[in-house]
C-alpha cells in the first residue's frame, strides 16, 4: 500500500464524519421530524371524516295483570361524518406557523452541518498539533539522553563538577515527563477524532513548509461584524423564533373569533324488531361556533403569548451581539495569529542560532552544559507554540466564515490545499 492511501487528509477525514457523528445523524433526524411537525399543521385546513358503528341489544321485562311479558330489541346504526373547516383563523395562522418551523428545522440542520465542519478540523488540528509536540519532545529527550551522557563522562574525567551532572539529570527527568504528556495528549487526541469519523486515524496529512496565512478579506472588520449580524446561523435561527412567537400571539387572540365548519353526514339505522327495518339520513349544514367564556384561559394564553414574544426580541438582538463578537474573535484570531506566527518563526530562527553558538561554545569551554539545555528547551518550546499557532489561525479563519454563517465544505477544501500529501 502506497503512503498516499495511507494518510488521511481533511476533506476525506471530513466524509467519514458525515457518515458517522452522531451529532450529524441526530440533526438529520430533527430535521425530518420538524417536516412532519409542520405538515400536521397543514391537517387543521382540510377536511376531517369520521366513520361512527354502533350495535345495541337490550332486553326488558314488564309485570303485566296477565303475566310478565318480556321484550327484546336489537338494532344496529352506521354513519359518516366529514368537517371541512371554513373559517377557523387560528388553523391557517398555525399553518404559516408549520412553514415557519420547517424554515427554522433548515437553519438548525445548517448549523448541525457547520459544527460538524469546525469540530472536524479541530480535532484534525489538534492531532496534528499533539503529532508536532510529541516530535518537538521526543528529538529533545533524544538530545537530552546525549547531553546526559556527555555530562557522566565530563565529570568522571573531572572536566565538570557534579552541578553539571545533575542539571542534565533534571533536565533529562523533565523531558521525561513531558514525553509521557506528549504521547497522553496525542492519544486523546486521536481519540477523540476518531469518535468523529468512527475509524483510527492514521498518518494526516499536515501543513505544508513555507505556506503563508492571508489576512481575511475583506481587511475592514466592520464588514465582517455587518455579514455576522445578518447572516450568522444562531442569529437566523432567532429571527424565525421571533416571527414564530408573533404567530403564537395572533393564533392565542384568533381563539378568541368565531369559528364556522361546513359539516356533511350520512347515516343508516337498522332495526329489525320495528317495521321500519332501515332507516337512511343524510344532512348537511353549517356549524357556527363562538368562545364566550372559558374561565380566563384564552386571554391568560394571549398575555403569555405576548411576554415570549418579548423574550424572544431581547433573545434575537442577544444573539446578534453574540454574532459580532464571535466574528471579532475570529477575526483577531486570523491576524494576531498570522502576526504571532511571523514573530514565532523569527524567533525559532534566533532560538536555533543560540543553540548553535552555544553548542560550539560548550565544545570549547565558554559554556556550561546548562546553557546548552536552555536553549534547547528553549527551542523546542517555540516550536510547539509555532506549531499551535499555525493550526490556531488556520481553525481562526473556518470560524470566522462560521459566524458570517458562510463556513462551507469549500472552505474546508481551501484549508486541505495547504496540506501535504
Amino acid at each position: 500500500m502506497n503512503a498516499q492511501a495511507k494518510n488521511s487528509d481533511l476533506v476525506q477525514t471530513y466524509r467519514k464524519a458525515l457518515a458517522h457523528d452522531a451529532l450529524y445523524s441526530a440533526g438529520k433526524a430533527q430535521l425530518l421530524a420538524e417536516y412532519e411537525r409542520s405538515s400536521q399543521w397543514k391537517a387543521g385546513l382540510l377536511p376531517q371524516i369520521y366513520v361512527d358503528a354502533q350495535t345495541n341489544w337490550m332486553e326488558a321485562d314488564y309485570q303485566a295483570p296477565n303475566g310478565k311479558v318480556q321484550h327484546k330489541k336489537y338494532n344496529r346504526s352506521y354513519g359518516v361524518q366529514l368537517i371541512q373547516p371554513v373559517f377557523r383563523w387560528q388553523n391557517w395562522v398555525q399553518f404559516q406557523q408549520g412553514e415557519l418551523q420547517r424554515s427554522q428545522a433548515q437553519i438548525q440542520f445548517q448549523r448541525a452541518e457547520q459544527d460538524l465542519l469546525l469540530r472536524v478540523a479541530k480535532a484534525y488540528f489538534n492531532t496534528l498539533n499533539a503529532t508536532d509536540v510529541l516530535v518537538a519532545v521526543q528529538d529533545l529527550r533524544t538530545a537530552e539522553v546525549e547531553q546526559l551522557a556527555k555530562a557522566k563522562k565530563s565529570f568522571e574525567l573531572g572536566n565538570v563538577s557534579v552541578i553539571d551532572m545533575h542539571e542534565a539529570q533534571a533536565s533529562f527527568d523533565r523531558s521525561t515527563a513531558q514525553l509521557v504528556k506528549a504521547r497522553s495528549d496525542l492519544d486523546l487526541a486521536k481519540f477523540t477524532l476518531s469518535q468523529i469519523t468512527g475509524d483510527n486515524p492514521g498518518p494526516l496529512n499536515g501543513l505544508r513548509d513555507n505556506i503563508t496565512l492571508l489576512p481575511p478579506q475583506p481587511s475592514e472588520f466592520d464588514i465582517w461584524a455587518a455579514a455576522a449580524q445578518q447572516g450568522n446561523l444562531e442569529v437566523q435561527s432567532q429571527k424565525i423564533l421571533l416571527d414564530i412567537a408573533g404567530n403564537d400571539v395572533r393564533i392565542r387572540k384568533a381563539e378568541h373569533l368565531p369559528t364556522v365548519d361546513l359539516v356533511i353526514s350520512q347515516t343508516m339505522q337498522q332495526n329489525p324488531n320495528l317495521n321500519t327495518k332501515r332507516t337512511d339520513s343524510s344532512s348537511i349544514g353549517l356549524r357556527f361556533n363562538i368562545p364566550l367564556y372559558s374561565g380566563g384561559r384564552l386571554g391568560s394564553a394571549t398575555r403569555q403569548a405576548l411576554a415570549i414574544q418579548e423574550q424572544t426580541e431581547f433573545e434575537y438582538e442577544n444573539a446578534r451581539r453574540s454574532a459580532a463578537l464571535a466574528a471579532r474573535q475570529a477575526w483577531l484570531g486570523v491576524v494576531d495569529g498570522i502576526e504571532q506566527i511571523k514573530a514565532l518563526e523569527a524567533a525559532k530562527s534566533s532560538a536555533l542560532s543560540v543553540l548553535t553558538s552555544n553548542q560550539i561554545g560548550y565544545k570549547i569551554g565558554l559554556r556550561v552544559g546548562i546553557d546548552v539545555l536552555e536553549a534547547r528547551g528553549k527551542l523546542s518550546d517555540i516550536f510547539q507554540e509555532l506549531s499551535r499557532a499555525r493550526y490556531d489561525t488556520l481553525l481562526a479563519q473556518l470560524q470566522l466564515k462560521a459566524s458570517t454563517g458562510a463556513l462551507s465544505e469549500a472552505d474546508i477544501a481551501e484549508v486541505n490545499d495547504l496540506l501535504s500529501g
